[in-house]
């Protein structure tokens, strides 16, 4: 991987930021790293990152997470709006945007990344610790995590 990991952390935030404005709807995400352990070993990290307890946390690969609710996928968060403004904020912002997370996610890491979700065990309610609509993928290679928070706080 080339370069410093923080600083490929600011840069995919920067680019979050940028969706954060054109999408205009009260969405916000967040990109931070979380230091060299790979994604799906990075519960202790992420959840000091976050300040909230692991107990009846976990990460599991995005492709097996049961989607229930109104965004539930990174691609879903990136491209859709909650509560649009008007008719013509309805229809998903161009996937051209989330084509372009990836890219710039592939090349910043040198490889596809692997994704997880935090997830609940249902021993405690995330809501109350993060807000009542969020998700949380964690993101990288072997070497390296990253945190990738979104939430919608209108």
């Amino acid at each position: 991987m080339r370069g410093d990991c923080h600083a490929h952390a600011q840069q995919l935030h920067g680019y979050l930021q940028a969706v954060t404005a054109l999408k205009d709807d009260g969405s916000l995400f967040l990109c931070e790293y979380l230091g060299p352990v790979a994604p799906q070993a990075a519960l202790d990290a992420l959840c000091r990152a976050l300040e909230i307890a692991s107990d009846g946390m976990r990460l599991q690969p995005i492709e097996s997470v049961v989607c229930s609710g109104v965004l539930c996928t990174p691609r879903q968060w990136l491209l859709e709006r909650l509560n649009p403004a008007s008719e013509a904020d309805r229809q998903p912002l161009d996937a051209r945007l989330f084509d372009g997370f990836e890219n710039e996610l592939a090349e910043l890491l040198s490889s596809a990344p692997r994704w997880y979700q935090l997830v609940s065990s249902g021993q405690r309610s995330l809501a109350g610790q993060l807000g009542a609509i969020w998700s949380v993928f964690v993101f990288g290679t072997e070497r390296h995590a990253y945190v990738m928070h979104c939430s919608w706080d209108r």
